[in-house]
């Protein structure tokens, strides 16, 4: 096991590079290449305000064959789940990589998340190419739920980038002051805190999770844990109340097969945005609770082997007989990197060799070794494909999300 001391210290590097910092290669293992992000760059656009300010931003959607971007009527260009996610990309490039040429791209993109954000904590999500907000949308409403939290990721890697540079002292201000703006909202959330709400299967379950959605909780949690102690940041209570809600929301019952699977949404597991086990692994390394640990080791030792051995499902859910149902597809490699860092950072912070083994079974999806029996991401071009949707129908195109999940998967790894 890799000392906690050191792990706590390379904390404030960043949480979100701690998998890939602690990935080293052995003589015996092949030399890995780094992620390519072209095709992420080549889907990057920008948008002047009438300000004068400069806001960039990534191409929601690119469909093969040409992969032009493409605008939603509907939804827009762009959106705060996306950007908040290629910020933590770039985060790896720029401190990881000492990639400084990225950096007038991250200021960009942190513009474009503190626009979309508001004074009293709230986010829109989708911005139309004009640089109007869209404020209709059902999924860019101004609420405290996924893009918010998505944002708050983006922001927090954006305060790692540019915290100690002096030449950005007014924008990591400006990051600060409107992470910070959140505070209102988790002191809501957390005012049930410890009360118990009855699940649809009819156990007790902790009632304070974001939207009631322990997938949002996840990714809050990763937010709050990606800044903490630092600045002025400092969030042991929150991270305390999200890491026991999302093990309150994991499956300890008798069936082995799922035994440790950690419910997105009551009796619902899917995978894409099923970041529990990195989470509850943040918060271990954060506060030294066992509790977390042996949480992510219930999973690894019994839910991973069992989306390897079923080629790795989209969704499973426990009706109300006890009978467990699975749905194959979509896969997309949103979901494959939701359990792909859980397994590689456990394996990094326990130094437990089955657990790489794990890991790189996971990993090997987008290798090709999947269901379909094609290889996700092209190194080359730095595409990954949008997702699988049958045994014999591969989704060619290649969007800002499957692009985002595959690139931080390749970075948590230490390269392709």
């Amino acid at each position: 096991m890799i000392p906690l001391k050191k792990i706590i210290y390379v904390k404030y590097l960043g949480l979100v590079l701690l998998s890939g910092l602690l990935s080293t290669c052995t003589d015996s293992e092949p030399e890995l290449t780094p992620a390519n992000i072209d095709h992420g760059l080549y889907l990057i656009d920008s948008t002047e305000l009438e300000s004068g300010e400069i806001l960039k931003w990534i191409a929601i959607y690119a469909d093969a064959p040409s992969y032009e971007h493409i605008v939603d009527s509907d939804e827009g260009a762009t959106c705060v789940d996306d950007v908040g996610r290629f910020m933590e990309v770039i985060e790896f490039e720029i401190n990881k990589q000492n990639r400084k040429e990225l950096l007038p791209l991250a200021e960009g993109m942190v513009k474009y998340l503190l626009h979309l954000s508001r004074e009293d904590g709230l986010w829109y999500n989708f911005l139309f190419p004009d640089g109007s907000i869209n404020t209709s949308h059902e999924n860019s409403l101004p609420e405290f739920s996924w893009w918010a939290v998505r944002g708050l990721r983006g922001l927090g890697a954006g305060y790692r980038i540019f915290a100690n540079r002096s030449d950005y002292d007014e924008l990591a201000e400006r990051i600060s002051s409107r992470f910070m703006k959140s505070q209102p909202h988790l002191d809501t959330l957390f005012s049930t805190y410890p009360e118990m709400s009855m699940a649809d299967d009819g156990s007790m379950r902790p009632s304070w999770n974001l939207s009631k959605a322990p997938d949002q909780s996840a990714e809050l949690l990763m937010a709050l844990a990606g800044v903490h102690g630092l600045g002025d940041f400092s969030y042991d209570k929150e991270i305390q109340y999200l890491a026991e809600a999302l093990m309150g929301w994991q499956y300890t019952g008798d069936d082995l097969k799922y035994k440790g699977l950690y419910y997105c949404w009551q009796n619902t597991w899917h995978g894409w945005g099923n970041n529990q086990a990195f989470a509850l692994l943040q918060a271990y390394i954060i506060s030294a609770d066992q509790r977390y640990l042996n949480s992510v080791k219930l999973w690894a030792d019994h839910f991973v082997p069992t989306l390897i051995e079923l080629n790795f499902p989209a969704e499973f859910k426990l009706d109300s007989t006890g009978v467990w149902h699975s749905k194959d597809f979509s896969q997309i490699a949103y979901g494959m990197n939701s359990t792909y860092r859980g397994i590689n950072l456990l394996a990094a912070v326990t130094g437990n060799p089955e657990y790489k083994t794990l890991s790189e079974k996971v990993f090997a999806w987008f290798k090709g070794e999947n269901i379909a029996s094609t290889q996700m991401y092209d190194p080359v071009s730095g595409r990954c494909f949008d997702g699988i949707n049958s045994i014999d129908k591969v989704n060619h195109n290649s969007g800002a999300e499957s692009t985002i999940e595959c690139l931080l998967a390749i970075q948590a790894r230490g390269g392709w």
